[in-house]
C-alpha cells in the first residue's frame, strides 16, 4: 500500500500535461521529537524520534472542482511490538462548488476530515504536540470516508460553517465497513467577532454524531443495539495576539447490545496561550514567545468511580520564522486510583512546514 501510494504521488508531480503548475500545491509538515521519562523507575530514558510526516497535494481541476490528497509517514508497532515507519492515505477526497451555491456550497467525497476534530486541532493550535482529547481517547477519527455537504456562512466562510456528512464510521488507519449502517455527522461553527479585528480568531464549534460500531452484526441483532453517540461542544476566546482561553467538551455513548445498558464515557479539554507578540519590540527575542498550557480531564467510565485521569502539558513555544515552532514542555498524568503511579516526560517538540 505505501508503495502505491508513493507512486500515485510521484506520477501527480511528474505529469505537467495533467494540470498547470500555478493551480497544483504541494505542501508539508514534519513533526519531530526529544522526550525523556521521569516517572519514578523509569532511569530517565529518552529517545529522540520523528512523530509525523505529512505531504499534501491541492490541485484546483477545473472552476469547480478540487483533489486533495494527503499521505501521512507516522510510527507503528509489528506483532512482536518493534517500532516502524508506515506510509498510509491521511485524506484523499474531492470537493465540487456547484454554480447553483453561489461559492458557499460544497459538496465533498472520498477519504476526508471530520470537522469538529479538524477545526479544533487549529483553536488548540498545537497538533504536533498532542491530538485533541477526543482523537487520543478515539471517541472520533479525524479522517473517514463519505460524503459531506457543507455551507459557508458569510462571505469566504468569516462567519462560520455549518455541515452535514455521512461517513463508513471506520477510521482511516483501520478501513473496512463491517455492516450495512452509515454515521450522521451535523457539524457548525461560529465566529461571532467575525467584523472585530481584536477578537476576529474567537470561534464557537459543535458537533452532533450518531451511528453504529464498527462490529460485526448477526442476523439476529440490529445495528442500533450497537450504537455510538458523540456531542462535543468546545470554543476560542482569543484576544488579538495576546492571549487565549479555549475548551472542549465531549460526551461519548456507546451501546452494549439487547437489554444491556449503555457505556459512556467523556472528557474535556482546556487550553490556554499568552503571546508576547503585542507585548514587546519587532526584535526582541520574546517576541517570537509564547507560554501555553493546556489540561485533559478524562473519565473513562462513568459508572465507576476513581477510575479518571488528568492529564497536562505546558510549556514555552518559540516562534521564530514563518514554518518553524519549537516547544519545551513538560507533561504528566495523574490517576484518581491511589494505587496508580503517575507519570512524568520532558518534551522539546518541534513542527516543520512548507
Amino acid at each position: 500500500m505505501k508503495y502505491f501510494i508513493f507512486v500515485i504521488l510521484v506520477c501527480l508531480l511528474a505529469a505537467p500535461s495533467a494540470v498547470q503548475s500555478d493551480d497544483t500545491k504541494v505542501s508539508g509538515r514534519l513533526f519531530s521529537y526529544w522526550g525523556m521519562d521521569l516517572t519514578d523507575g523509569s532511569a530517565s530514558a529518552n529517545e529522540f524520534g520523528l512523530g509525523r510526516a505529512y505531504l499534501t497535494i491541492k490541485s484546483q481541476l477545473s472552476d469547480f472542482t478540487s483533489l486533495r490528497i494527503t499521505t501521512d509517514l507516522r510510527q507503528t508497532e509489528d506483532a512482536d511490538g518493534n517500532t516502524q515507519y508506515n506510509i498510509i492515505l491521511k485524506y484523499g477526497y474531492i470537493d465540487w462548488r456547484p454554480p447553483f451555491g453561489k461559492n458557499s456550497l460544497n459538496i465533498r467525497f472520498g477519504l476526508q476530515p471530520t470537522p469538529y476534530i479538524d477545526y479544533q486541532n487549529k483553536l488548540w493550535g498545537r497538533r504536533y504536540l498532542s491530538k485533541t482529547v477526543a482523537d487520543i481517547n478515539k471517541y472520533l477519527t479525524s479522517s473517514d470516508l463519505g460524503v459531506s455537504a457543507n455551507v459557508a456562512l458569510g462571505k469566504d466562510g468569516a462567519l462560520g460553517q455549518i455541515s452535514a456528512a455521512l461517513f463508513n464510521g471506520t477510521s482511516y488507519s483501520k478501513l473496512g465497513e463491517k455492516n450495512s449502517q452509515k454515521d450522521f455527522n451535523a457539524y457548525g461553527r461560529l465566529n461571532p467577532f467575525w467584523k472585530n479585528d481584536d477578537f476576529i480568531r474567537t470561534a464557537i464549534v459543535a458537533q452532533f454524531y450518531y451511528g453504529t460500531q464498527n462490529i460485526i452484526i448477526s442476523n439476529l441483532v440490529e445495528a442500533s443495539d450497537y450504537r455510538r453517540q458523540l456531542i462535543s461542544v468546545g470554543g476560542l476566546l482569543a484576544y488579538r495576539n495576546t492571549f487565549d482561553m479555549g475548551f472542549d467538551l465531549n460526551w461519548y455513548t456507546l451501546g452494549q447490545g439487547p437489554l444491556a445498558n449503555d457505556f459512556s464515557q467523556s472528557g474535556l479539554s482546556i487550553h490556554g496561550t499568552l503571546y508576547f507578540m503585542d507585548m514587546t519590540d519587532e526584535n526582541s527575542l520574546l517576541h517570537t514567545l509564547n507560554i501555553f498550557a493546556r489540561i485533559d480531564l478524562n473519565d473513562p467510565n462513568a459508572n465507576l468511580a476513581d477510575d479518571g485521569n488528568n492529564y497536562l502539558i505546558a510549556g514555552i513555544e518559540i516562534v521564530p520564522t514563518e514554518g518553524f515552532k519549537t516547544s519545551l514542555n513538560i507533561r504528566s498524568r495523574s490517576f484518581e486510583d491511589p494505587l496508580t503511579t503517575s507519570e512524568k516526560e520532558l518534551f522539546v517538540n518541534s513542527l516543520l512546514k512548507f
